[in-house]
């Protein structure tokens, strides 16, 4: 809705003068307490938000912020239109969608005991969420056969599950029905790569001759399509629930490698909460990653042509050095082998990262390599990568140490590399921060202090990479600071500083993940365990040792 510009402010409700604003929008003005209560009842809590949704050719529909935006804010709070399992997935509840296990005195699931879809139990097989599907399969004596054979077994029949909902709206809600089928499909895209012509044979199967509801092939189709091009990724704080979800406004958030809002899900419904990681000003676009940050430009594009189906021309796919950091490239084999190793050496950058095909050229000599010999190693490491073992940190850093004369320490595959190190040092079994030698102890603040760069470059702000990072550095920094009080390396007033520094870390990292669900209580406890340390003063605690 759009405001007119007033010397003076008045009331929304009476037009009198007026000095309050709308705690959301910024830009209705009320005189007092009770006519806002009064104006939010009339219809302004319909057009209350931070931002609107705009339409152009280049872009299509996307999110303009309608007023400065703070940093940490949350812009938007939204339900799912519809959510439901992924097209191939392990054995899960239709209601709930945790992961099920069989039970131990028939080894096989919960089924419902009228469709005979696994389930958790009675109470999910009575839910609201259910019962259209579960009423549309037993009409026409469909009974589901899935069964217990392996723990890691994947089942393709859940591809039916997710269109299945939205297409029974169209008799149960109609408007909600029409508002997920205005969404982008992509569907002349998609409609003869593999996929679709799988789901041509069984989704369209199942829903005209399984269970005789009358739609055609193309609206079939094209609702598997919108949740391919429009859904999130949802998950649990525990990771025993992956679902996908549409959320019809959170979609008209257009897509960049560099963004400036993160999303969470909140509560058992999985509202989506969608929160900016930069202050974002009037007019700027608010915008959303549908990749992952820490992949290089020719994954981030591939994964989105594939998945999104769209060319992604952000600022970051331009730049053939990505801000700086080379995460996609790796050194000239040419430069590597006749310089001295002492000097910095180039790199091979594509000479068009918008073009996939493209040569990739050294920065410094005329030596060049074809883009398909790029995509053929990183598939080559990446497997690699794949297969580490992810117990401990051996294999990790005899994989950094092994391709360090090709990829750079900033290259992507090091980086999962790193991350990884930095996830066992200091939380596995036989690498907690009490068992870590010394210089264990400073090999993860030393890649803590690396990857943090990295995320200033490519997710700068309150990101959940950057709040992580941080956490993990103050713990590892607070028990390096104990240990050279102890050992008479540090002095009181030494040790006061640097555990006021990890202080500081922790409370930048208090406001990044503060919002993330479950780490209430964890961010907590790190405080008070810190404070612990610290006199009321800030001074160092005597029980330090």
């Amino acid at each position: 809705m759009e405001y007119l510009k007033r010397e003076i402010p008045v009331c929304e409700v009476c037009q009198q003068p007026a000095n309050q604003t709308c705690g959301g929008c910024k830009q209705v003005y009320y005189c007092s307490r009770a006519h806002q209560k009064l104006g939010w009842r009339e219809g302004h809590r319909l057009k209350c938000c931070a931002f609107k949704i705009q339409i152009s050719d280049t872009l299509g529909r996307h999110m303009i912020a309608t007023r400065d935006i703070k940093q940490g804010e949350m812009i938007l709070k939204e339900k799912p239109a519809v959510l439901g399992p992924k097209i191939c997935s392990p054995a899960l509840c239709l209601t709930c969608g945790k992961r099920l296990e069989p039970l131990s005195d028939t080894c096989d699931f919960y089924k419902c005991t009228k469709c005979q879809w696994p389930m958790c139990g009675p109470q999910c097989e009575k839910s609201d969420v259910h019962k259209p599907e579960c009423n549309a399969m037993c009409n026409r004596k469909y009974r589901c056969r899935i069964k217990y054979e392996s723990p890691d077994k994947v089942e393709s029949a859940y591809c039916v599950i997710s269109p299945m909902r939205v297409l029974l709206m169209k008799e149960s809600d109609p408007l909600q029905y029409d508002n997920i089928m205005n969404l982008e499909s992509h569907l002349d895209e998609r409609i003869n790569t593999p996929l679709y012509l799988v789901l041509k044979a069984n989704l369209v199967t199942f829903i005209n001759q399984v269970l005789g509801l009358p739609f055609d092939e193309e609206t079939i189709l094209k609702v598997a399509s919108i949740f391919d091009t429009n859904s999130f990724d949802v998950r649990s704080p525990d990771g025993t629930k992956k679902l996908r979800g549409i959320y019809l406004t959170s979609s008209m958030m257009d897509h960049s490698c560099l963004p400036n809002t993160k999303h969470v899900f909140v509560g058992d419904e999985y509202h989506l909460a969608v929160i900016a990681t930069v202050p974002i000003a009037k007019g700027e676009l608010i915008t959303a990653t549908y990749t992952q940050s820490l992949w290089g430009t020719l994954e981030r594009r591939k994964h989105l042509k594939t998945n999104k189906w769209f060319d992604c021309t952000c600022a970051r796919c331009q730049d053939p050095t990505e801000f700086g950091t080379y995460l996609g490239n790796i050194y000239c084999s040419l430069c590597n082998f006749l310089g001295n190793e002492n000097v910095s050496r180039p790199m091979l950058v594509s000479t068009n990262p918008l073009e996939e095909n493209a040569p990739w050229k050294c920065e410094k000599c005329d030596h060049s390599i074809l883009s398909r010999q790029m995509v053929s190693g990183n598939n080559v490491l990446n497997q690699e990568l794949s297969k580490l073992d992810k117990r401990g940190p051996k294999d990790f850093e005899e994989f950094i140490g092994k391709y360090s004369q090709i990829l750079h320490p900033r290259n992507h595959l090091v980086v999962q590399a790193k991350l990884a190190l930095v996830q066992i040092y200091g939380n596995y079994k036989g690498y907690t921060l009490s068992e870590l030698s010394d210089n264990l102890l400073k090999r993860k603040i030393d890649i803590c202090y690396e990857l943090l760069e990295i995320a200033d470059q490519l997710e700068p702000g309150w990101g959940k990479f950057r709040g992580t990072l941080l956490l993990d550095l103050q713990a590892a920094m607070t028990m390096q600071t104990k240990r050279n009080y102890e050992s008479g390396k540090l002095t009181k007033e030494g040790t006061q500083d640097q555990l006021m520094q990890s202080m500081g870390l922790l409370q930048e990292a208090t406001n990044i993940l503060k919002v993330e669900p479950n780490m209430k209580e964890t961010l907590e406890m790190k405080i008070q365990e810190l404070n612990g340390l610290l006199d009321g003063d800030g001074d160092v605690n005597s029980n330090i040792v």
